[in-house]
């Protein structure tokens, strides 16, 4: 995240996108000098109807386009955003992608679905579902109601693998590290199931096997931190790997939490589970999912 760039924010009228509006303005005011918003609203191409003339539909494009200034004006975060446009497409994740591409941006903002009425069901929306698949740029997944009034005052967390998947994600937490001011801390979860319960060893053969292996992981994943270059406290723990990277956030008041991603087929995510993707729907804090690809 070094030097000058620019930051896509998908702009959504349905209140969904405040939360990735005022994270936004949050990183800007952070580094004014270096960090460029652009909004996009994305109208699905057949939302206008084909017939009406011309004049007539660059008249309601204007009129979204005021509709997203008073959004934005509404969170108390249109200051910090260069420009904002309204576009026609056939998909608004490739809207986001070609406004991404057309402004040379570093990465893209958005927000995932609110709970539904009468239900604590959380769901990360059909465009920030598909956009983490495709995963373009580093994209941040930010909480609707999030705010900077309950933003934490702990590192930054960071969740790696001895994977490729993670190379970027260090790479670019660091970057974010340094432009926020805060320090990194990094999770190596090992993941647990009822199955490797059930073929465990007695109670004291296995806790000797599981405290090795606590070691044996955390030697490792400090020699992999090492050759990337990154420096930080190291947590490694067993269980639920989703639920064992949200403990630490919530432990540390962390105020972001950083990931890589495998890019998972359809049929991979089929028989198994995106790690990204379920702590982007379930995190209390806004999410960066970073392709293993990504440079500082």
């Amino acid at each position: 995240m070094a030097g000058y760039q620019k930051w896509i924010v998908g702009v959504d009228l349905r209140e969904r996108s405040d939360g990735a509006a005022r994270l936004g303005a949050w990183l800007h005011r952070q580094s004014p000098d270096a960090m460029q918003l652009v909004g996009i609203h994305a109208i699905e191409e057949g939302a206008l109807d084909e017939h009406i003339q011309f004049a007539e539909r660059v008249r309601t494009r204007e009129r979204l386009r005021v509709a997203v200034e008073r959004a934005l004006e509404q969170a108390g975060v249109r200051a910090a955003f260069a420009g904002i446009e309204v576009v026609e497409a056939d998909d608004p994740v490739m809207a986001l992608e070609a406004a991404m591409q057309a402004e040379a941006a570093r990465g893209i903002i958005i927000g995932r679905r609110a709970a539904g009425a009468g239900t604590q069901r959380i769901r990360l929306g059909s465009v920030a579902r598909r956009l983490l698949r495709r995963l373009p740029a580093p994209t941040f997944v930010v909480p609707p109601d999030w705010d900077v009034e309950g933003l934490g005052d702990g590192p930054i967390v960071v969740a790696v693998t001895l994977a490729e998947a993670s190379v970027g994600a260090v790479k670019v937490a660091q970057s974010l590290g340094t432009m926020t001011r805060r320090p990194l801390e990094f999770i190596r979860v090992i993941p647990t199931s009822p199955i490797y319960a059930a073929l465990s060893p007695p109670r004291e053969g296995r806790l000797e096997r599981e405290t090795r292996q606590l070691s044996e992981v955390a030697a490792l994943t400090h020699a992999w931190l090492a050759e990337q270059k990154a420096s930080g406290h190291l947590v490694v723990r067993r269980g639920d790997e989703v639920a064992e990277i949200l403990a630490l956030a919530t432990e540390r008041s962390a105020p972001l939490l950083v990931c890589g991603s495998r890019l998972l087929s359809l049929a991979e995510r089929a028989f198994g589970f995106s790690l990204s993707s379920d702590l982007a729907a379930h995190a209390p804090i806004p999410v960066l999912v970073v392709p293993s690809d990504t440079g500082a």
